[in-house]
């Protein structure tokens, strides 16, 4: 009773302050200017204020550290160095663009922080292709690596009203389930941690669904990438220790699983930049959720679409664990593939119907 009354006031505790302060933010942006105007690859008309991450960021590291045991939860400063210093690299960005390359730099050192000197690391692929026991420079390395793909998934994904929220909603709610029937000391931490960032988050998309009063910015979806992906690297180590009534098996595919639709989606476009000679890194409007919008649904349907399928893959990555790991992820990446593949194809379709249409006229 007393575990959920803390996890309870923690989540209260970020909406609340989340939800107070983004009224106040939306002014003092305006006033000081400090809003996305639209462009060619903008979904949204007219000016908003984009620093809701200032928001969500308050909110969750106030109630984060009011109610969190550091005793308890080791290496907790080099977490909280690198979400701090990854909040001021958006805030940067936002306020005033910065080039990839610094970013890149920048987000590099952050997560190097807990890596190495925190040893928030993954060891182990648990059988997958073969391997088991990861070298320990290569375990850093590859450790760094999934943190940038995972934060550049969810700086990608938000695109639309509500989208990044949403999906990070999700994402919080199915590792939290999961950790809430460990009777582990450090992992009731991150469940602290996941009901912080998910009141935050909450508190935020009241403001953020269409007609939306203020965008998240870099500052809130490269943070949200970096919690998810912190939260993904624990749930990884933990692996076969679990002790939830339905065992994880393979934990590096079911926590694809869990936050398939960002790194799918950015895979995707990622394959099709390249095949068209374009750098993978050029933007443009061919990601999932522009492409459902340019289909004619609304921001909000959009959204609700696309956080259904993430829903639908984690199912399919707690029903397929029982398959060998090869099979197993191979099952999840084509999935997840052909979910965000789904409006690339209507719109296919839908272009040559009218290509036919104005030849025969």
């Amino acid at each position: 009773m007393k575990a959920i009354v803390l996890l309870f006031s923690a989540f209260s505790t970020a909406f609340i302050i989340t939800s107070l302060v983004i009224p106040i933010i939306v002014q003092l942006a305006f006033a000081k200017g400090l809003v996305a105007k639209p462009n060619e690859r903008s979904s949204h008309r007219g000016i908003v204020p984009n620093l809701g991450g200032l928001g969500i960021f308050m909110g969750f590291i106030l109630s984060f550290i009011l109610f969190s045991n550091f005793a308890e939860f080791p290496n907790m400063q080099y977490f909280l160095f690198s979400a701090i210093l990854i909040f001021f690299i958006g805030m940067k960005d936002d306020v005033s663009a910065i080039s990839a390359g610094t970013k890149f730099m920048g987000l590099t050192l952050a997560i190097a922080i807990p890596v190495i000197l925190g040893n928030i690391r993954i060891t182990s692929f648990y059988g997958i292709f073969g391997i088991t026991t990861i070298h320990p420079l290569l375990s850093i390395l590859f450790t760094i690596f999934v943190f940038l793909v995972i934060i550049n998934a969810y700086n990608l994904i938000d695109g639309i009203n509500g989208l990044c929220g949403t999906l990070t909603s999700v994402s919080l709610c199915a590792f939290g389930l999961w950790f809430w029937f460990e009777k582990n000391p450090v992992t009731y931490q991150y469940l602290i941690l996941i009901t912080s960032l998910l009141g935050a988050v909450l508190g935020f998309l009241r403001f953020n669904f269409t007609p939306a009063k203020i965008f998240m910015g870099d500052t809130g979806s490269l943070m949200l990438g970096f919690i998810t992906a912190f939260i993904t690297v624990y749930f990884i180590e933990r692996g076969g220790n679990y002790t939830h009534p339905i065992p994880v098996r393979l934990s590096p595919v079911v926590a694809i699983g869990f936050i398939a639709i960002p790194l799918a989606d950015m895979l995707k476009v990622f394959i099709i930049r390249i095949y068209r000679k374009r750098s993978p890194f050029q933007a443009d409007k061919r990601h999932v959720h522009h492409l459902l919008v340019d289909l004619g649904l609304s921001h909000t349907k959009a959204t609700l679409i696309i956080a259904s399928g993430q829903i639908f893959l984690i199912g399919i990555a707690l029903i397929f664990q029982e398959f060998r790991a090869k099979t197993f992820a191979a099952v999840i990446l084509i999935f997840a593939l052909f979910v965000v593949t789904i409006p690339n194809i209507i719109n296919h379709f839908k272009g040559k119907h009218l290509l036919k249409q104005q030849l025969n006229t």
